[in-house]
């Protein structure tokens, strides 16, 4: 029987069992195990772009019509799925450097899922950290600096608030140094599962040919209550290395042009004990990675070399979400995205997700009750997806139709 190097890694995890203590010559390594076991029962009104057997929501699909002018996306579907079930690993120690060192790892069964297959051991984070009294160093598999582990969505679905809300986790090698009520933070990114799209399709390829990491600085202010941030991410990929006449077959040309994007983000934080308010705003190019949409299209090609020059989308993300309550807690959240068209004319391909909407929103409310390690909960999400009908130039469009889904949802989660 041949072992998948996840299983055995799955297996330290769990034989680790709550605490494991390993003697060293100056201090202790600790390694502790936690996680949860989550059950997901829901039910869609009708068919939608999503992953994971479905529990990756993320809004509805446009009208297909049969040959009777019947819709055949108004159907509906009812899911039962347990592969957000979770575990973690966290090392402490010993010290280095004059810093105290940690490191995480953590796994879920989403690796590989679909119809009639098996899920699979998914690698989610595997990252350490060294933390003197100001800094802190992080090399690893992490959340992307735009999700902000402080500020995202309080709901219940997997999807955390995509395609409103970065979702995220890259290898990166991310600094941060507090000053005061202030903090800065500066990241260096590369890609791995959360990859650009591209004339061969989604690979990591294209950062990777680009030479230049995803560089991404942020600055966060936190007086009292308040959590106050700010950000700004730049992204260079190269989607060729070589172009192909379109007069001449078998004629191949070195490229080098990339598409260069930016992204803006500020957010904020309320909370008290039994109360919080949050929300955030981008304005952003070229965010597929993230499980948004966006993208880039052709806007200068040369029929003779096939030599592309590129442009980006524009889009505005943003959502609010308050939460109530203590062991039984009520929420409410809210997002909108909007295509804001291309900088410059679109001549030929585009690449990306969802560059055929026009705009999306959602409203969601949950209810949750906790009781000592056991959870139950109930969310209600209601998505509209506005397909573009007519476009400009530059990709925006000037007419849309609408479609909706409504999604109920039951989770069980079982902390440990």
């Amino acid at each position: 029987m041949k072992f998948k190097i996840e299983y055995i890694l799955l297996g330290l995890l769990l034989l680790g069992s709550k605490l494991i203590a390993q003697e060293t010559e100056e201090k202790k390594i600790k390694f502790e195990a936690s996680g949860f076991i989550k059950s997901d029962i829901f039910f869609d009104s009708r068919q939608n772009v999503d992953a994971l057997e479905g529990l990756l929501h993320i809004f509805p699909k446009d009208v297909s019509l049969d040959e009777n002018g019947k819709d055949i996306n108004a159907k509906s579907s009812l899911g039962i799925v347990d592969i957000s079930t979770r575990v973690r690993g966290k090392v402490t120690g010993p010290d280095v450097f004059g810093a105290k060192l940690t490191g995480l790892i953590e796994v879920d069964w989403t690796g590989i899922s679909g119809e009639n297959s098996t899920s699979r051991v998914r690698l989610r984070h595997a990252y350490s950290k060294l933390n003197w009294e100001k800094t802190e160093i992080l090399f690893g598999r992490e959340w992307h600096p735009m999700f902000v582990k402080e500020v995202y969505p309080s709901v219940m679905s997997l999807n955390t608030g995509i395609p409103f809300q970065p979702f995220n986790r890259s290898p990166m090698l991310q600094m941060s140094y507090k000053l005061g009520k202030f903090k800065i933070i500066g990241a260096a990114i590369s890609q791995s599962d959360y990859i650009s799209s591209g004339p061969d399709g989604k690979s990591s390829k294209y950062i990777k040919n680009s030479n230049i990491p995803n560089l991404h600085v942020q600055l966060q202010f936190k007086p009292g209550n308040f959590l106050f941030g700010i950000a700004a991410d730049y992204k260079s990929i190269m989607p060729r290395t070589s172009t192909e006449s379109l007069l001449t077959d078998d004629l191949f040309y070195i490229t080098d042009e990339k598409v260069n994007s930016f992204a803006y983000m500020g957010y904020f934080k309320f909370q008290k004990p039994k109360f919080v308010l949050k929300a955030k705003a981008i304005y952003g190019q070229n965010l597929s990675e993230s499980v948004m949409p966006g993208g880039y299209g052709v806007a200068v090609l040369d029929s003779i070399t096939g030599h592309e020059e590129y442009t980006p989308f524009n889009h505005f993300y943003t959502w609010a979400n308050v939460v109530y309550g203590d062991k039984t807690k009520f929420g409410l959240f809210g997002g909108f995205t909007k295509n804001l068209g291309a900088n410059d004319p679109i001549v030929s391909d585009t690449y990306g997700m969802a560059l055929n909407l026009d705009y999306v929103y959602r409203a969601t409310s949950t209810i949750s009750h906790k009781i000592k390690n056991f959870m139950l909960a109930v969310e209600l999400e209601y998505t509209v997806a506005a397909y573009g009908d007519i476009a400009n130039d530059y990709g925006e469009f000037t007419k849309s139709h609408e479609v909706s889904n409504m999604r109920i949802m039951f989770s069980v989660f079982h902390f440990f």
